[in-house]
């Protein structure tokens, strides 16, 4: 029985993924990690300071030791962890703290001031910042231009002398805004605080 060449590749997937699925199934499981026999000792530190906090001994064992004395030697194994939390009690100078709230309290946020008016004075006072921004930046670009000059670069100097051209008719269309404006806020009445 011949196969056809479309039909290859899907079967070959089909195997791969087949035997990809048996081996993970099949796979031995790493055997558990031997538990210690004995313990590292704890450190005198811990020692002296978390009392000792297990259930009452039975009568027949013998009473364990405080914690203000010192630790015996590490012949004797520890006890099992039981998967609790260690308990330690709360000592003077100890600062508790505070437990964490689900839902927390949002942020406050300062108040949004309300937009001033746009007025005729607010609009004179942004054209007047943008035509002395505009200028300055006209002055740059007319020492740069001069540099360039100087080296011999005549791209640099011809792109700068066009865009210094671009700056000066915005600033014509600028001082004529800032000429109708002056206008306007005069007849404009003040403003209230």
């Amino acid at each position: 029985m011949k196969v056809s060449a479309r039909l290859v590749l899907p079967l070959a997937g089909a195997a791969v993924l087949a035997v990809a699925v048996l081996a993970v199934v099949l796979w031995p499981t790493p055997p558990a990690p031997p538990s210690p026999e004995v313990p590292p000792p704890p450190s005198a530190s811990v020692a002296t300071v978390t009392p000792e906090l297990r259930a009452p001994a039975a009568p027949s064992r013998p009473p364990a030791p405080r914690a203000t004395e010192p630790v015996a030697s590490a012949s004797k194994p520890a006890p099992e962890a039981s998967g609790r939390a260690t308990v330690v009690p709360i000592g003077p100078g100890d600062d508790v703290p505070l437990p964490e709230s689900p839902n927390p309290l949002p942020q406050v946020n300062d108040p949004i001031l309300p937009e001033k008016p746009q007025t005729a004075r607010w609009r004179l006072g942004k054209t007047e910042r943008i035509t002395s921004l505009l200028a300055r930046d006209v002055e740059r670009l007319e020492r740069d231009r001069d540099a360039a000059g100087a080296r011999g670069d005549a791209a640099e100097r011809q792109r700068l002398d066009t865009l210094i051209q671009r700056h000066q008719a915005r600033l014509k269309k600028l001082r004529e805004e800032l000429q109708q404006l002056a206008r306007e806020a005069e007849n404009e009445p003040p403003e209230l605080p």
